[in-house]
């Protein structure tokens, strides 16, 4: 979150003996001095403004992480002039006005830079300064709201814009494009979408719009309002005094939040403005014991807890004051920035970045962050998605070109990786089926060894063992051939005797044994000596002398 201190001597910003109102509305914090109908119409003037802006984006919603405060003199009061139009103080983004004033088109410019930073994704730079050109002018009148008028020096981003809202062509259709264009749609289909026309078709168009010179401003639909909608609130003299304070950043400031303390007033604020003070000029064990007293004293302001954290060596108090600080303002991304640099956690470091990003979607550092965190996790996927809105949010072309080659490469990584999974799972299942083997080998020897040293001993020949069938016929030849006959087989054998044809009625039950290739194949036989076993039992049908109980292959 950028800082910007506001740098001035306002001897009287905030008499005493003025009464000060103050009306709220949205992300808009009006006090004033010059009475409430001049509050009334300031708080207008700025809703019709994010009004204006929000129509056109398609975020009918605006708002910002801090409240934006105008403080709104009466004419002639003493009043502070800022360094800023826009500038960020303690609790707020501070605006200083005269009734009666017209906004500077400076103000307004970055009023529309912070509702997008807030809103949306980052869009081509070409609309970011289109928009920001095309706000700058904005006026009305009460809930009017009028756009369009030309800045002093109109070019080509201001006319394109200007072309898109004012035309009756594009008119109400800006809106399709910006959101296509902001979510990562490329160009060309962003246009078909909103306009049915090509980029260059329109781009030729806002070249002519520029050329031609005829801006003409356009009144855009207001937001409805009634007086009933703004109750007037009044301010303490404590809050006077601590919004003086707020604005100050200086030896007068100090006294004025010494002088709540010692009012026993608006402490926690007090001491952190006082903690601020401190960090401005390089004391951070001060300004730490005072953003610590705040906390004691009860304070609910983000800041505080952020402040406080990063200077805090302890990483559990700190991790504590994050979160706190989280908890206070949701929309804030440093909480989560500072847990992610201080966590040591994979996951919980992801989880932290992908918050971060998810609230400060421009932040391009905050992408390139998640994407290592996805591709620590070998999440090419996500890594990848994440490279894409990085791409989308660099503003530096070099940083987006080297977005876009990271993202290119993520499949190549992921092939390499599952390639490489492959290779360490298949070395894996090697490893543990030789250790089964190993086992299992063990097993055997070991059971070898038990049935050996317990087997009785025998001082007789050894008996061979058999317990296949023992047919009652032997034939010895060569095996010709052998017929397939469905489930059932017809063997032809040459012997000495002459041709012997024996059916194998299930090749099931048949005990084949000796050497080499021991499966029959149909069809003629590569002359082999077998030594047939077979039961003497004729099938005159097929021809055959006997049943086949034994094959052994010789």
């Amino acid at each position: 979150m950028r800082r910007v201190f506001l740098l001035a001597v306002l001897p009287a910003l905030l008499p005493a003996a003025d009464t000060w109102v103050k009306f709220t509305s949205g992300p808009y914090e009006v006090l004033t001095n010059a009475g409430p109908r001049a509050g009334r119409e300031t708080i207008v003037r700025f809703l019709e403004f994010r009004h204006a802006v929000g129509q056109i984006v398609g975020e009918p919603d605006l708002m910002t992480p801090l409240p934006v405060r105008i403080l709104l003199f009466k004419s002639g009061a003493a009043a502070w002039t800022p360094p800023a139009p826009l500038s960020e103080g303690r609790a707020s983004y501070n605006i200083v006005l005269q009734e009666k004033a017209t906004p500077s088109p400076v103000l307004y410019t970055e009023l529309t830079r912070l509702f997008l930073k807030s809103n949306t994704t980052q869009m081509p730079l070409p609309f970011e300064r289109g928009l920001l050109s095309f706000f700058s002018t904005f006026s009305g009148t009460g809930i009017e709201i009028l756009v369009g008028a030309p800045p002093p020096h109109p070019d080509a981003d201001w006319a394109r814009i200007h072309l898109l809202v004012a035309d009756p062509e594009y008119s109400g259709k800006i809106r399709i494009l910006l959101y296509n264009l902001r979510h990562g749609v490329d160009e060309t289909p962003a246009y078909r979408n909103a306009f049915g026309k090509t980029p260059a078709e329109v781009e030729e168009a806002a070249k002519r719009h520029l050329a031609a010179g005829n801006f003409q401003a356009v009144n855009l639909s207001p937001r409805p309002m009634a007086e009933r909608d703004f109750p007037e609130r009044s301010v303490s003299d404590a809050d006077a005094k601590l919004a003086r304070a707020d604005l100050l950043a200086g030896k007068t400031s100090e006294k004025e939040y010494e002088a709540l303390l010692e009012d026993k007033v608006k402490v926690a604020e007090a001491q952190e403005g006082l903690g601020l003070l401190a960090l401005r000029d390089g004391a951070k064990d001060e300004a730490r014991n005072h953003f610590s007293e705040a906390i004691g004293a009860g304070s609910n302001s983000a800041r505080c807890f952020i402040e406080y954290a990063r200077l805090e060596p302890d990483n559990e108090k700190a991790r504590q004051a994050l979160l706190k600080a989280a908890g206070i303002n949701p929309k804030l991304d440093e909480p989560f920035v500072l847990m992610a640099r201080r966590d040591t956690d994979p996951r919980l470091r992801l989880a932290h970045w992908k918050a971060a990003a998810e609230r400060n979607p421009r932040e391009a550092s905050y992408w390139q962050e998640l994407a290592d965190a996805y591709l620590a996790e070998h999440n090419y996927s996500e890594a990848a998605k994440a490279w894409k809105q990085g791409e989308q949010a660099a503003t530096d072309p070099a940083v987006r070109d080297r977005m876009r080659a990271a993202r290119v490469s993520i499949e190549q990584q992921r092939l390499d990786y599952e390639a490489e999974e492959k290779r360490r799972a298949a070395a894996e299942e090697a490893r543990d089926l030789e250790k089964l083997k190993a086992q299992a080998r063990a097993e055997v020897k070991q059971l070898e060894a038990k049935y050996n040293k317990d087997a009785p001993k025998s001082d007789g020949p050894v008996v061979p063992w058999w317990d296949g069938p023992k047919p009652d016929h032997t034939a010895a030849g060569v095996l010709k051939q052998v017929d397939c006959l469905g489930t059932q087989a017809r063997i032809t054998v040459q012997t000495a005797e002459g041709t012997l044809k024996l059916l194998v009625p299930d090749a099931r039950q048949v005990a084949i044994s000796g050497g080499g290739e021991r499966s029959l194949s149909c069809g003629a036989q590569p002359s082999r000596r077998v030594s047939v076993g077979y039961f003497a039992k004729k099938n005159a049908r097929l021809g055959t002398a006997g049943e086949v109980a034994t094959i052994e292959f010789q």
